[in-house]
């Protein structure tokens, strides 16, 4: 597999979501179907039970129960990454006004009734950490969305999309409750959410970080090293992470370690070494590279299980490696070892991806953002950052 395979399996999945006019399911908004939101509500457990069936069901319900084909928000963030990316390796222009309608289609679909910027889910949502309304927004959501409106001002120079980036930070200061202590802070998850979770914290102070970078604001730093510090001081010896600052949320899985990564990465090279140390980052690639993959490049789930073969997992390793490989060549080694795993074993000829492979059996989901966005992102990730 060379760069030329990488561009065709690009502009294959392009094509498709093209086709789907950027819309589609997702593997867990089952409580957007009007049926099954009366069924469980208001009991979050049964809220829970319905987006796992939905989860693990090898029939796709949804037309049945009424779930409808919707837009992403973080969907969109991630594609505009990937097509940006994609110009800055191949020089090519044909995706910039497509940029331009989804940046604009995000400025139309922020959350309201917030301080600042902000997104969420366009459908009802449950899971361990509690129940998201439809349109509650999330920092993992509002970092990933605000960083391509970093990129694209980079690219297109045009400042309203500067003035997100800045207007983001409002959302986290003003909005988000904070877990305090010694150590440090941990962002809430989202407003009335305050569950410790390792990844939405880091997600939010390189955000507040990218904020800095452009209006100098103390407080925008000084909140954001403290949030690493207090999630830096919970890393495990041996640079693994645990989804979460309780005992319910100990587990270790592979995209939130490489959304910590990439969050530690990214905010030690806009606020340099005093804020995060070089030695942590390593502790934590050296834990993903070498615990959360199989000697063929299968991304597995959690460290100690490989199964399910899940498309996010797939899609954010190998944008993660393709960043960490101006650190270590062999990053971008693995990172073109999952890319040519996962087109030979989970795309279709659609150009799209499913959803996950099980030891026994598979769900053929093609989910827009939990899958199709991320990959392209990490495709346009693969081409800027090979040689």
């Amino acid at each position: 597999m060379n760069k030329s395979d990488i561009r065709d399996t690009f502009d294959k999945l392009h094509r498709y979501l093209e086709d789907c006019d950027f819309s589609g399911w997702e593997y867990d908004d089952l409580l957007a179907s009007p049926f099954i939101s009366r069924l469980t509500a208001p009991s979050l457990y049964l809220e829970i039970a319905a987006v796992q069936v939905a989860k693990r069901c090898p029939i796709n319900l949804r037309p049945l129960l009424g779930v409808p084909r919707l837009k992403s928000t973080k969907g969109f963030g991630f594609m505009v990454k990937g097509w940006l990316y994609h110009h800055l390796a191949t020089g090519e222009t044909r995706h910039l006004e497509t940029v331009k309608k989804a940046l604009s289609w995000l400025m139309d679909h922020r959350s309201t009734g917030y301080s600042g910027s902000c997104w969420g889910n366009d459908f009802d949502f449950a899971s361990r950490a509690g129940f998201f309304p439809k349109g509650l927004p999330t920092i993992v959501w509002t970092a990933h969305i605000q960083e391509a409106f970093d990129l694209a001002f980079k690219v297109l120079g045009d400042d309203r999309y500067r003035r997100v980036v800045i207007d983001t930070a409002d959302f986290i200061v003003h909005d988000l409750p904070r877990r305090e202590d010694k150590s440090g802070l941990c962002l809430a998850y989202a407003p009335g959410i305050r569950t410790p979770i390792h990844n939405a914290n880091l997600l939010g102070a390189a955000a507040l970080l990218r904020a800095w970078k452009y209006t100098g604001q103390a407080e925008y730093l000084g909140l954001a090293g403290r949030a690493i510090n207090w999630s830096l001081s919970r890393m495990n010896p041996d640079g693994s992470w645990f989804y979460g600052d309780e005992p319910r949320l100990h587990w270790i899985d592979n995209y939130h370690t490489a959304y910590n990564l990439d969050s530690l990465e990214k905010s030690r090279a806009i606020a340099g070494e005093d804020l995060v140390q070089l030695k942590k980052i390593e502790q934590t690639y050296r834990f993903f590279k070498n615990h959360l993959f199989t000697a063929d490049f299968k991304p597995k789930f959690y460290s100690q299980r490989l199964y399910p073969l899940d498309i996010q997992a797939a899609a954010q390793a190998i944008e993660s490696l393709a960043r960490y490989s101006v650190h270590d060549p062999q990053a971008g080694e693995y990172a073109w070892g999952v890319a040519d795993w996962t087109i030979r074993h989970m795309m279709r000829k659609n150009g799209g991806f499913i959803y996950r492979l099980y030891k026994f059996g598979r769900n053929n989901l093609q989910p827009i953002h939990w899958g199709q966005a991320t990959m392209l992102s990490a495709l346009g990730h693969l081409l800027y950052y090979s040689p």
